[in-house]
């Protein structure tokens, strides 16, 4: 009879065991995270619809008129699909002192032409520093700048709510994304307020925005009519540089279907197709620019939020194309947007 050896093992053998396993767990962790980001993507069925996102006080930071190049984004270009701001501090640049004269603009030229217009409303809109805050705000406590944020929405969804243009809302800007320079962040419940006063004045679809890549898109996704997502292909680190996010299309279909049971309607408000580095675009070098966002790479972002399949897509950079084109003489992006744009409509 054998009698089972009650040795204990050696500290030196428990140790590499726990390496061992801990290693199996990391691997194994590391292929399902894999897998899950390179999920095969299932055929798409019809087309897609190409928009921009359009801010003319970025467009401004390049030396150009804004209001010449939003002209000839929609004439020239061809774009009929727009995602829009309400821009807090320059609607409001004093308390209780209201200009809509740059909306108005912009709504206005859109509607001449049939443009379709996703407007945002609310603080955190997009382009940087995200938080558009009017000055007046500082030194205010988080309760009163709720109560002065649900002021001005109120005021810009009663003018334009019945404004040809205007087709959806958006609430926020990724209100669940911490990204921004934004003090006093207010959260779920003004969110909340927010959308209730829009819905109060009108009846046309509120899409609230969040990452693609960082956000699991449930909470904007339950808050929404439509859920609308950014979709980059890499990323600037100041430390690490540029990083290439290792991500089919596949990522995004099988996201949508995880949450499909609390919304099904999807849109891409933000596709990347300008550069990012470590400093504004105004201050990179032509070879920095080119190495983040060359044409070849804006066709293979574009042709992949296709084979994602979302039926709508907003492009993030068309000021810089403008600036291009009239400040450094390159045509190249330009005319890449004239032909994707004028297929795009086209097959509508």
């Amino acid at each position: 009879m054998f009698l089972k050896s009650t040795k204990k093992p050696s500290r030196k053998l428990r140790v590499r065991r726990i390496v061992v396993w801990f290693f199996i767990a990391l691997v194994t962790i590391g292929a399902a995270i894999f897998l899950f980001l390179n999920y095969p993507a299932r055929p798409v069925q019809g087309s897609v619809s190409f928009g921009v996102t359009f801010s003319p006080y970025y467009q401004e930071s390049f030396g150009i008129d804004w209001k010449k190049a939003y002209i000839a984004i929609l004439d020239d270009l061809g774009v009929r699909y727009f995602r829009l701001s309400a821009y807090w501090d320059h609607s409001e640049p004093v308390d209780d002192n209201f200009d809509f004269s740059d909306i108005d603009y912009e709504l206005d030229q859109a509607a001449v032409r049939h443009a379709h217009v996703l407007l945002a409303v609310g603080r955190k809109l997009p382009r940087w520093p995200e938080c558009h805050d009017p000055v007046w705000l500082k030194g205010m406590s988080r309760d009163e700048i709720e109560q002065q944020l649900l002021v001005y929405v109120n005021t810009v969804v009663q003018r334009y709510k019945d404004h040809p243009a205007v087709t959806r809302w958006q609430v926020e800007n990724e209100p669940f994304f911490p990204f921004g320079e934004c003090t006093h962040k207010l959260g779920l419940s003004t969110l909340k307020k927010e959308i209730a006063i829009v819905r109060k004045y009108s009846n046309k679809p509120i899409v609230v925005s969040d990452s693609g890549e960082w956000s699991t898109w449930l909470p904007a996704a339950e808050q929404a009519d439509l859920l609308g997502i950014s979709m980059y292909r890499e990323s600037w680190n100041d430390i690490l540089g540029r990083i290439p996010f290792p991500i089919g299309p596949g990522f995004y279909q099988k996201k949508s279907d995880l949450i499909a049971p609390f919304q099904k309607d999807i849109i891409v408000t933000e596709l990347q197709t300008e550069p990012w580095g470590s400093r504004p675009i105004i201050e990179m070098t032509r070879k920095e620019m080119d190495d983040s966002m060359s044409i070849s790479k804006l066709n293979s972002n574009v042709q992949f939020a296709e084979k994602v399949g979302f039926p709508e897509v907003y492009l993030w950079g068309v000021e810089w194309w403008y600036w291009l084109k009239v400040g450094l003489g390159d045509n190249s992006f330009w005319d890449a947007g004239r032909q994707l744009f004028g297929t795009s409509n086209n097959s509508r």
